[in-house]
């Protein structure tokens, strides 16, 4: 697979990765936020469209994780096992170093409640490096199925992402470009989601030490907070965002000619304002993986 790093990014290199950590928020777009009833005072009521994208039918998969007192993660059931076991990929941080299933009860977007019965960690991340964000990945293994949707959903097994338009999914905390996170703006403990441009796509690197990511840049109304060079300053639309804190693990889907696929899983933020970026654990390089872990669905592109 031919390389597609793209190097012409501004400031330093792939935006310092060692200083980001898992992203802050869902963050949307100001005039967004007030189109939809957000204003001083009701700062909760602006992200009704935000929540209505996500509850589109293709994204019935995402579920949320949740710790006893908050929900602190995301991720997306990719199909049932013969004995009747859920499978769910979602971002390797969330289980810290022990990889304890039991960290998390797990529910469906339809509110199914499940249990976890083990964690399968990609066998290049490294929680202890700045070097391995890229497969910040994790496939969980429940207690019994998930029956909420008819179809499991297809994972991307192409190589054509970049500049491809992409919608991210979580359940995380929220929060709009001018200001970033606050608790504020959260009101409800539904999912959420935005779109926004892959702007850069990275092969996987020989070493599993780097690469293997998709990024993107939440643009500002006026276009003055582009970070990637070539890429357009302006929102893709009005749901330009990006995702975050108890996003993480959330899916990153394309539109394809086989139907809706995942890309990527979300692994970190650098920053919760205009000007943010976000990484993505890249799954169409990650097919044997996957597939030593689950018999998931592929696309054949």
């Amino acid at each position: 697979m031919k390389s597609r790093i793209v190097s012409a990014l501004l400031g330093t290199a792939l935006l310092s990765l060692a200083a980001a950590g898992p992203a802050p928020a869902v963050i949307i777009l100001d005039s967004t936020w007030a189109d939809q009833g957000g204003a001083v005072g009701a700062e909760g009521d602006g992200f009704g469209a935000a929540r209505a994208l996500a509850m589109e039918p293709q994204f019935c998969a995402i579920m949320s994780f949740f710790d006893g007192e908050q929900i602190g993660g995301s991720g997306t059931w990719i199909g049932n096992d013969q004995d009747g076991n859920a499978y769910v990929l979602t971002a390797a941080h969330n289980f810290g170093d022990g990889a304890d299933p039991a960290n998390w009860t797990y529910y469906t977007r339809a509110g199914t409640e499940l249990t976890g019965k083990a964690v399968h960690i990609h066998p290049n991340y490294d929680a202890s490096s700045d070097e391995t964000p890229g497969y910040d990945l994790a496939i969980v293994e429940l207690n019994g199925p998930v029956e909420d949707c008819d179809t499991p959903p297809l994972l991307y097994g192409g190589d054509d992402e970049l500049g491809q338009l992409a919608t991210m999914v979580g359940f995380g905390s929220r929060g709009i470009g001018s200001v970033g996170q606050d608790d504020k703006y959260y009101k409800s403990e539904d999912a959420a989601a935005a779109r926004n441009i892959i702007d850069v796509v990275q092969d996987p690197a020989p070493d599993g030490k780097g690469g293997n990511q998709l990024l993107v840049d939440f643009d500002s109304e006026d276009g003055s907070s582009n970070v990637f060079e070539n890429s357009d300053p302006l929102p893709v639309d009005e749901y330009e965002g990006v995702l975050g804190s108890g996003d993480s693990g959330g899916s990153l889907w394309i539109e394809t000619d086989e139907g809706w696929a995942i890309v990527g899983v979300n692994d970190w933020g650098d920053d919760a304002v205009y000007g943010s970026t976000g990484g993505f654990g890249r799954i169409s390089t990650q097919y044997d993986w996957v597939k030593s872990i689950f018999d998931a669905r592929f696309t054949n592109q």
